[in-house]
């Protein structure tokens, strides 16, 4: 196996993080798995790894799948759906609350009362994670499903520190203490454990092992399912054992567009990447494309950044949050593509667990606006819109499958990710580690830590009132192959594996 922030492999190739799930992804390549198998068993890794970010329970997972041997380009969409008793209103929606920055209050410029969208037993729509992992195996895998499985199994029973979610515990105690099981799971004899304290899982084994050997579909029409919706159900939510199990992941034809003489593919809405292809377009319209170091190609990104976000957001003026999401890319030695985003929704998700399974469930009713008659308000089976931006680029030396992590930030950066790929020919490397720019509807523009600060001066002088967050969405990585040497390249801001 070889490792580190860009690898350059010929048997198959995976950008992921945490590194560890990298490197599970990369044995499953070792035993004979395909980019698909790869990326499935990362998934699941990662679930173990980071489950403030994404877990079993998760409530997205988007796919854009390129077959090796037919060259077809496939969309999976297992964004979470929103239960048949869901209703338009359904939360109330309240004014700001002053100095409160959480999602309501920086995404839909409001407040909700209890935060009952966010946290708890109405926040939970059906989690789309396991459909889509499991459809992205059981359609071009070519492992066994217990093999997919197995090396989150192995992460769990190698043992477990709590260093992995202390921070998210930290940040969100006081929502996990208000559910029994949840706080059994993160706070033990309630309190917040040291970084070092091993932490064990057996209700989560347990689960691992059911998944393996009953099969992903028991997550929605089997034991563990009528578990979920039972327990949601107890809690004073609208999920039911009939939301699970009529559940399905549609596989579908790509979202397609063009930029330039590439040609882009994402999953379909109302997954983010539609609005990805609708910033290039703008950015296209201005004109030729200038050097980086020229102020003039900022200001021009961002200005295609606010018209893509007033058309995305309707004219509504709200901010980014923080987020919980994951990213996959990997590539195999057949001319298998695959790039999967996975979230939990914000840290921890809903923050309720299902007693005995070890599953943390993700929020997909927060993705919905909260305020009644809207396109993306609650409804019964509706699919949330939501910001995850897997993106396939087909170009005459080489096809790259891309994506990001950072809430609404990843269709920002995703937008120049893709750009600086096809106009400047970045490495999926180079790409995420350049500097990084997101603009709402209106100021202020957020820029990385690494910008040239005579360019910052610079668009200050044009008008720009400049921040300068903590990060500028997050980890950005992909797999590459390379058409004339079919070799692959996996790379980012994170970790890559190959063989």
């Amino acid at each position: 196996m070889i490792e580190g922030n860009e690898v350059v492999s010929s048997n198959g190739a995976i950008a992921f993080v945490p590194p560890e799930a990298a490197r599970a992804g990369a044995r499953v390549f070792e035993r004979g798995g395909n980019a698909m198998d790869a990326a499935a068993a990362a998934c699941l890794a990662c679930a173990v790894l980071e489950p403030q970010a994404v877990d079993i329970g998760g409530y997205v997972a988007a796919a854009v799948v390129m077959e090796g041997r037919t060259g077809r380009i496939w969309s999976v969409d297992a964004n979470s759906v929103a239960p048949a008793a869901a209703r338009d209103g359904m939360f109330e929606a309240l004014a700001p609350q002053p100095g409160k920055r959480g999602i309501n209050e920086l995404e839909y410029a409001c407040s909700v009362r209890d935060d009952a969208n966010i946290y708890g037993p109405l926040s939970i729509g059906v989690p789309g994670f396991i459909g889509g992992v499991g459809t992205l195996w059981e359609r071009w895998g070519c492992l066994r499903w217990a093999e997919v499985v197995s090396p989150a199994r192995e992460l769990v029973e190698n043992g477990l520190q709590y260093g992995l979610v202390l921070g998210a515990i930290k940040v969100k105690r006081d929502v996990i203490a208000a559910f029994p099981a949840t706080a059994e799971i993160l706070l033990p004899q309630n309190r917040i454990p040291d970084a070092d304290q091993p932490w064990p899982r057996p209700d989560l084994a347990r689960t691992l092992d059911r998944l393996a050997s009953a099969g992903w579909r028991d997550f929605y029409d089997g034991e563990l399912g009528r578990q979920i919706a039972d327990c949601v159900s107890a809690e004073g939510g609208i999920l039911t054992r009939e939301d699970m199990a009529a559940f399905a992941p549609l596989v579908t034809e790509p979202c397609t567009g063009q930029y330039r003489n590439a040609v882009i593919h994402t999953a379909i809405p109302t997954n983010g990447g539609f609005s990805v292809l609708d910033a290039l377009r703008e950015f296209e319209s201005a004109g030729g494309s200038p050097p980086d170091a020229d102020p003039e190609y900022w200001d021009r990104f961002a200005r295609a950044l606010q018209s893509m976000w007033r058309r995305r957001l309707g004219l509504s003026d709200t901010g980014a949050s923080s987020h919980g999401t994951i990213h996959v890319s990997a590539a195999d030695r057949e001319g298998n593509l695959v790039c999967i985003t996975i979230s939990q929704g914000g840290l921890l998700g809903s923050c309720l667990a299902v007693p005995r399974t070890g599953i943390i469930l993700g929020h997909g009713m927060c993705r919905f606006d909260p305020h009644p008659g809207h396109a993306n308000s609650p409804g019964p089976g509706k699919r949330p819109l939501n910001n995850v931006c897997p993106l396939i680029i087909r170009m005459r030396d080489r096809d790259v499958a891309i994506g990001a992590r950072g809430g609404r930030r990843i269709v920002s950066v995703c937008a120049q990710f893709a750009q600086r790929i096809i106009d400047f020919g970045a490495t999926v490397y180079d790409a995420a580690a350049a500097p990084r720019m997101h603009i709402l509807t209106d100021e202020p523009l957020e820029i990385s830590h690494n910008f040239d600060p005579a360019i910052r001066d610079a668009l200050a002088a044009r008008g720009h009132r400049i921040e300068v967050p903590d990060e500028v969405a997050g980890a950005a990585h992909g797999a590459e192959i390379l058409k004339d040497t079919r070799q692959l390249r996996a790379g980012g801001n994170t970790w890559a594996a190959g063989i």
